[in-house]
């Protein structure tokens, strides 16, 4: 058993749940004692028992007020059973000084305040049970109707004889029918209070008992009643009474959800009841005092009779208007649906069972573009919005047959001449009375499909020519490819680039790049049957699929040798006609073979034509497939070169242009293999990664080059504070190990994170843009920095930028051989110059072989530079050598000439 008075919730434990019993307990422990107490009633004991169950109330509220915070109405209780006690003490001494106790006393002082304390506390704790002012005080009607009712019976009962009888005096008379006129104070609060309480809560009953238990023991001793016959059971009603308003004191849990902290009223016909059923008191009280021969009470009757009726007119009319209030808001309401129903795409009709339509038609005549009067029958709505009725009506059926089961399904349409398609949504609610139909939502969803199939079409083809993508190719070739199976013949794939594209997108633009893949996509168009399909695989690269008759290549060297005379014609462009070639690789297959490796085999062809010379066609040969082994064979010797010690580091300085001193190095992966020879990195890299090498061999590259760092840091502290650049691939940024091993690396180099600077390209980008940022973010974090290789090279560069953020910009070498001696620097040169300077980062370009690319650059303010011009990739000793040098030209130590030859000087401005 739970009991709460606005106190907080407690949660589960073994010594809070000990405290939450605590009232239960104490409640066992008092009816042990009130049944001692009764058995030993007129003596000395039964006294002892009477004030040790007041003193163990008095105790137990102050232990519940402690344990719920100190709230007033907890305080005003526990304050009320302490003046109870209080007064049953000054009662004792009185009446054991002089004999007999007083009828009016020190003791009643106590015993009122006692009174007033708990009728402030019901006050308080009903006080904001109502947010409604109609409702906050149609609860205090129904207290006021409840206490003249009270009032009037224990009037009837005590009070009148207490206030006529000759013997007392006028404060005594006052004094004595006080406590009954409180009582019935009490009961009105206690009703109020029950009225609003919150669900599962038990402070109201307790007091709801305990004010009882008063009312009880205090008419019956206004009675006059014989002590010996019911002198422990009015005892027994005080003290009962203290003991659950102590219990009340107590904090306790809720059995219900947060969610649940609301009010839960007892129901407005209940409370009406009980106002009514106050009107039966008056004439009650009159015909038992007729029955029962008492003295004429009509004045009191009436009295109350005419209160309690206007109470209760005052509470109809609070009901009257709360209920036009109601009645008003549920129209506000309906015309809030209306008004949405109107401007809202959707319509929502009911339907019978029959096919009748139940509900207004205008939101389905709104949908359809049609009058009102035109959608007179389910019928006429399907045959106007052009639905195949035969369709329609397997969907009504099915959500007949649902039992209650949401259907829904989407129908295509022909209205008014354009296709259309209608989204519909049923349930049969024919057996809720409130619907007494099957409700359909009906919506026009052609705008969605129309996107949906756009964004398919997307999706499966090249946004620039609108030919098929790879995605797409590779499905129709496995297609094509399991129809042989069936059917016989054969399919071929010819896949073809074009020959000098780059030097079209270098010289004219990519605007003109476009505009020749646009054109090169019409022609193939136009070379090809109707049957087979062009795709646009990726920059420069296409790819036809013909389906043929036969076993043999006939037909595709034939396609070739058309497609080869289409794009020799010049294509007029805006800088100017010309003429590209291509060359094609032809692979041939049947049902036996992937698409993908079908595919795989024309791609080999066409490196083989390639290499072979421009403007021809090339036949796959199984011959081909040796390149493929080569790479195995790489993989091979790959696998353990790093144990073996075969990786090595070279060091290619970087040097800032406005003074050309040393700013750091970028240390490049070099591999010497005892069977292949030296293996540049272009070749190894990739079948690393391919093999899942990479993050092995990136670990490898970190810790090498951050300890010799840290070491030539430490050797040669005049170089002043140079970084070290190191590369992480594509298939680093997705390793989870990544930012552990450049930590570990750091932490035994003892390099500080700020002089390591991480190069990624944008192609390692693109592949999981998501994944890649938050990499990026931790990397960050380490305190080392980012720079972007590559810039400009990759697919959305100034996308990435915003995306993720770096620290330095490198101008792809491709940039830097464009700028030719005597011109100015290239406008994209110097755009990328300026973007980086605008977000603040440092741009250094790659590729510098010419004095005149170093002074442009210097010119337009670009930060530093690294490439042959300065120095050529070094050897660990060489780049040290550099150092010393480096840090005697800042005149940190005097120059010292190195054990061996130095690599070629810097060149410093003059």
């Amino acid at each position: 058993m739970s009991w709460t008075l606005d106190g907080p919730s407690w949660t589960a434990g073994r010594s809070r749940l000990a405290l939450r019993r605590a009232p239960a307990l104490v409640i066992a422990l008092v009816a042990a004692l009130l049944v001692a107490e009764g058995v030993t009633y007129g003596t000395v004991t039964g006294t002892t028992l009477y004030f040790a169950v007041l003193g163990l109330a008095v105790v137990t509220a102050w232990a519940g007020v402690s344990r719920g915070g100190r709230r007033l109405p907890a305080v005003l209780v526990a304050l009320g059973v302490t003046l109870t006690c209080a007064g049953d003490v000054i009662w004792q001494v009185q009446t054991s000084l002089t004999g007999s106790g007083a009828d009016v006393g020190i003791a009643d002082v106590a015993y009122l305040g006692s009174y007033v304390a708990l009728v402030t506390a019901l006050a308080l704790m009903a006080r904001t049970r109502q947010a409604d002012r109609d409702q906050r005080a149609s609860g205090w009607i129904d207290a006021l109707v409840v206490f003249v009712a009270a009032l009037l019976v224990v009037w009837e009962l005590s009070i009148a004889a207490t206030v006529q009888d000759p013997t007392l005096g006028g404060l005594d008379r006052v004094v004595l029918s006080l406590y009954p006129a409180l009582d019935a104070a009490l009961i009105g609060l206690v009703v109020r209070l029950l009225a609003t309480r919150r669900h599962g809560e038990r402070a109201s009953l307790a007091v709801a008992v305990a004010c009882a238990c008063w009312l009880f023991s205090d008419v019956v001793y206004l009675l006059d009643v014989d002590a010996d016959d019911l002198g422990s059971l009015l005892d027994a009603g005080w003290l009962l009474g203290s003991v659950l308003l102590a219990v009340a004191a107590w904090p306790g849990t809720s059995r219900t959800s947060p969610a649940s902290d609301l009010r839960h009223p007892v129901s407005g016909l209940a409370r009406l009841a009980v106002c009514l059923g106050a009107l039966l008191v008056p004439p009650t009280t009159e015909l038992v005092i007729d029955l029962t021969g008492g003295e004429d009470a009509s004045g009191a009757v009436f009295t109350a009779m005419v209160t309690l009726t206007v109470l209760v007119f005052v509470r109809a009319a609070l009901l009257v208007r709360g209920e036009a209030a109601a009645r008003a808001l549920v129209r506000s309401r309906e015309r809030f649906a209306a008004k949405l129903s109107a401007h809202s795409s959707d319509a929502v009709v009911v339907v019978a069972r029959d096919g009748r339509l139940l509900s207004d038609p205008a939101p389905l005549s709104a949908l359809l573009g049609v009058p009102p009067a035109d959608v007179a029958t389910t019928a006429d709505a399907v045959a106007l919005s052009g639905v195949d009725p035969a369709m329609a009506t397997a969907l009504f059926t099915r959500a007949l047959e649902a039992g209650g089961r949401v259907v829904d399904a989407e129908l295509p349409a022909r209205h008014r001449g354009e296709d259309r398609w209608i989204g519909a949504r049923l349930v049969d609610l024919s057996g809720d009375p409130d619907v007494g139909g099957v409700v359909v939502h009906v919506t026009d969803v052609t705008g969605r499909r129309r996107a949906e199939e756009a964004l398919a079409h997307s999706v499966l083809h090249d946004g620039l020519t609108g030919l098929a993508n790879r995605a797409l190719f590779t499905d129709r070739v496995g297609q094509a490819l399991r129809r042989t199976v069936r059917g016989g013949g054969s399919v071929a794939v010819l896949s073809l680039d074009l020959d000098g594209f780059k030097a079209v997108n270098d010289s004219l633009g990519h605007a003109a790049g476009d505009a020749l893949l646009r054109e090169v996509a019409t022609r193939l168009r136009a070379a090809v049957r109707a049957d087979d399909t062009v795709a646009r695989l990726g920059g420069d690269e296409f790819a036809v699929l013909v389906e043929q008759a036969g076993d043999g290549d006939d037909e595709a060297l034939l396609t070739a040798a058309r497609v080869l005379e289409v794009l020799a014609r010049p294509v007029a462009l805006s800088g100017g006609p010309v003429t590209v070639s291509a060359s094609v690789g032809v692979a041939v297959g049947r049902g036996d073979v992937a698409g993908a490796s079908l595919i795989g085999d024309a791609d080999l062809a066409l490196y083989a034509a390639k290499l072979g010379g421009r403007a021809r066609v090339q036949r796959f040969e199984p011959g081909m497939r040796a390149a493929a082994l080569a790479a195995r064979e790489l993989e091979q010797e790959l696998r353990g070169a790093g144990a073996r010690g075969e990786f090595r580091l070279a060091y290619q300085p970087v040097i800032g242009l406005a003074d050309r001193r040393v700013t750091g190095f970028e240390a490049l992966l070099r591999w010497d293999s005892p069977r292949l020879g030296p293996v540049t990195p272009d070749r190894f890299v990739p079948v690393a990664e391919a093999a899942g090498l990479m993050d092995e061999i990136g670990a490898w590259v970190l810790r090498e080059a951050c300890a010799t760092a840290a070491a030539w840091r430490h050797r040669h502290p005049g170089a002043g504070r140079f970084s070290m650049a190191v590369n992480v691939s594509a298939t680093q940024l997705t390793s989870p190990d990544l930012v552990g091993s450049i930590a570990a690396a750091l932490a035994e180099s003892g390099l500080p994170a700020g002089a390591l600077v991480l190069e990624v390209t944008e192609t390692a980008l693109v592949g999981d843009p998501e994944r890649a940022a938050a990499c990026l973010a931790a990397l960050r974090a380490l305190g080392v920095r980012l720079a972007l290789d590559d810039f400009g090279t990759g697919y959305s560069s100034l996308a990435h930028l915003r995306q993720f953020t770096v620290d330095v910009l490198k101008i792809d070498r491709s940039f830097v051989s464009a700028m030719a001696e005597g011109e100015p620097l290239p406008a994209i040169v110097r755009g990328t110059i300026d973007l980086g300077r605008t977000l603040g980062l440092e741009v250094l370009a790659e590729g510098v072989e010419h004095e005149h690319q170093a002074r442009l650059l210097a010119e337009g303010r670009c930060d530093s530079a690294q490439g042959y011009l300065f120095a050529r990739p070094l050897e660990a000793c060489d780049a040290e050598a550099l150092l010393l040098e480096e840090a005697a030209a800042r005149g940190a130590m005097p120059a010292i000439v190195p054990l061996r030859s130095a690599p070629r000087a810097l060149t410093r401005p003059a």
